[in-house]
């Protein structure tokens, strides 16, 4: 009978998440791989002409950025509810802006100041970079509030895949900030403190909506790598939010919020994450990824931030480098 036992906790998944995922965890590792994956990605259709590394092997359904940015949202639900439920609304919004507002600022300086006059000398267009109409100061101008209102930057790199992109990273800003706001907004009702329930409906409902729309999509595809469907708008300081990439990230980060709500009642089961590998892997290859591979990736990157070996759970506890990378 002994011999059973962990065949039969693996199956039961003996351990929640809120037993599972302690103070020595691996989410600090795991955002800082995932910033470099998508510094990998970016690198390839930004600096050297190429695509995006594994759009071919998924037949289009996704690539590695695609995916890096997915995880970086489920990862982000489940630390920005925790915070969420712990501190006042005023306070939770104060931490957000300092965590995600002077990154971006001193990023838009380097690439405005220090590396665009690079690319200006190598290009041979120092003479028009300062008075450019799309120069410099009006790149930091259209771009400071989060938003990305100007890719370019005085007309340079324009023979890239991505015309003119001087940073390709900073476009999902504008949704993890509006993530952001609508667990200030459920925190600030109330919601997570006494309905649960009702978040687990928002998320069930956004997924199910997102089935629906999938229909449309060729081998059912991950954001960013299917065809505008739905419709788009403009939010003061964000700029413009696709609906396409809002629904799926949306849902990845309800996925990580879910996991932090329910954590008493959500298992760590060893099963569960190689059944999700699995299903990750094979729908990436074969379709059905933006409905099924999407979610196992959500259970997999939380499987694996609370079974993370000792030692690497060191990495990212004392400065976290995983948001200056991803920028």
């Amino acid at each position: 009978m002994s011999r059973n036992l962990p065949v039969r906790a693996a199956l039961l998944g003996a351990r929640p998440l809120s037993e599972a995922l302690g103070r020595e965890n691996g989410f600090g590792l795991l955002r800082l791989l995932l910033a470099l994956s998508v510094i990998f990605a970016h690198s390839m259709p930004l600096g050297m002409g190429k695509g995006d590394p594994g759009a071919t092997w998924s037949r289009g359904q996704t690539g590695l950025g695609a995916v890096a940015v997915a995880g970086f949202f489920v990862l982000s639900g489940l630390l920005i509810t925790r915070s969420g439920t712990r501190l006042s609304t005023g306070r939770f919004l104060w931490n957000r802006a300092i965590r995600v507002l002077p990154g971006l600022w001193v990023c838009l300086m380097l690439m405005a100041f220090v590396i665009a006059p690079i690319v200006a000398w190598r290009e041979h267009m120092v003479g028009t970079f300062w008075s450019h109409p799309q120069g410099p100061w009006e790149y930091i101008k259209a771009n400071w509030s989060v938003g990305v209102g100007q890719w370019t930057i005085s007309g340079l790199l324009s023979h890239n895949l991505q015309a003119g992109a001087f940073n390709g990273s900073t476009w999902s800003l504008a949704y993890e900030v509006l993530c952001y706001l609508a667990v200030a907004a459920l925190a600030a009702v109330g919601l997570f403190r006494r309905a649960h329930w009702a978040a687990l409906g928002m998320v069930v409902a956004l997924y199910c909506y997102m089935v629906y729309i999938a229909i449309d999509y060729s081998y059912l595809r991950a954001p960013g790598h299917g065809p505008t469907t739905l419709p788009g708008w403009r939010l003061p300081f964000l700029g413009s939010i696709n609906m396409d990439m809002l629904v799926p990230l949306g849902l990845m980060f309800g996925l990580g919020a879910i996991a932090e709500l329910y954590k008493s009642r959500l298992r760590m089961n060893a099963i569960a994450a190689l059944l999700s590998l699995g299903l990750f892997v094979g729908t990436a290859r074969y379709g059905g990824f933006y409905v099924i591979g999407l979610p196992a990736f959500a259970y997999l990157l939380i499987w694996l931030a609370a079974h993370m070996p000792g030692p690497l759970t060191k990495i990212g506890t004392r400065v976290d480098l995983s948001y200056g990378i991803y920028l």
